[in-house]
């Protein structure tokens, strides 16, 4: 992403949250920005078009913070604790943003940001399963959907009282909560047959037209870049890394480019995998 597009996103950001979208116009952002009107339409083709980058650059900042959580050396529990407190935390700092926009009932405003927030809400999905599947083990495996979709409305249901009143809890407090009830939880669902098995899941995902994704382009990315951490020739797989990033937020990614970039990895047989994942995607 251009530092301009950014500059623009972070006004619009705290526009949103202080007048809300609707009132927010296109001169407001462009004008916080330290640029024309006409320069505003150079980065974004419309207003709604900016949300939808606004919700991305978001998502992207919420995977690159959880992730970084990978490199320490903690336990599956630990790690997931710190996972979803940096979750927690973050939502708090965007609390008007969120307040705002739920009060206008603006998202989603068109069919583009429903599917990326159904996409990335399923992304989240997948996430909590695999860290559950770490916690419990492979025995847990046919309850994963249904324990994850218990602990999807358990975590929204107190981080919006959290939002609206951050003093009444600890957010951390709220997370040793959770993770006690998916211990409960956990112990009981053995008792009977899984509700929401992966057939059934993937059959809902297929009428949606989406595939369960292990991975989406920034978390791939994300993944990759940890990976180079210790390669030699570190920032020049950095830069083919920024360029791909940059072009998967394109609106029409341009798939000669992505292509052209992923050759400078091919001396990194390890990293073979991801790369077809983020061509398949």
């Amino acid at each position: 992403m251009k530092e301009k597009e950014k500059i623009i996103i972070e006004a619009a950001i705290k526009l949103f949250a202080k007048k809300g979208y609707t009132a927010t116009s296109v001169q407001d952002i462009a004008t916080d920005s330290g640029i024309s009107k006409g320069a505003f339409y150079l980065y974004f083709k419309s207003k709604e078009k900016l949300l939808e980058s606004l919700l991305i650059y978001y998502f992207d900042q919420l995977t690159e913070e959880i992730m970084q959580w990978d490199n320490k050396n903690l336990t599956a529990r630990e790690k997931f604790k710190a996972q979803i407190n940096t979750t927690i935390d973050m939502l708090i700092q965007h609390k008007d943003f969120i307040i705002t926009q739920t009060r206008e009932q603006t998202i989603p405003i068109n069919e583009s940001i429903k599917e990326l927030l159904f996409t990335k809400q399923i992304e989240m999905n997948e996430f909590y399963r695999k860290s559950l599947s770490s916690i419990y083990g492979e025995e847990m495996t046919p309850y994963l959907w249904d324990l994850s979709q218990l602990l999807d409305g358990l975590f929204h249901s107190y981080v919006k009282i959290l939002i609206i009143d951050k003093e009444i809890f600890k957010p951390e407090h709220v997370t040793d909560y959770l993770l006690n009830r998916m211990d409960s939880l956990a112990e009981g669902l053995k008792k009977e047959e899984p509700l929401i098995t992966e057939a059934k899941m993937n059959r809902f995902l297929h009428n949606f037209n989406i595939c369960l994704p292990n991975t989406s382009p920034s978390t791939t990315i994300a993944d990759i870049r940890k990976q180079i951490q210790a390669c030699d020739d570190k920032e020049t797989l950095e830069v083919s890394l920024d360029m791909i990033e940059e072009e998967t937020q394109r609106e029409y990614p341009r798939l000669p480019v992505i292509k052209g970039m992923i050759t400078n990895f091919n001396q990194y047989p390890d990293l073979k995998k991801q790369l077809n994942d983020l061509l398949q995607i």
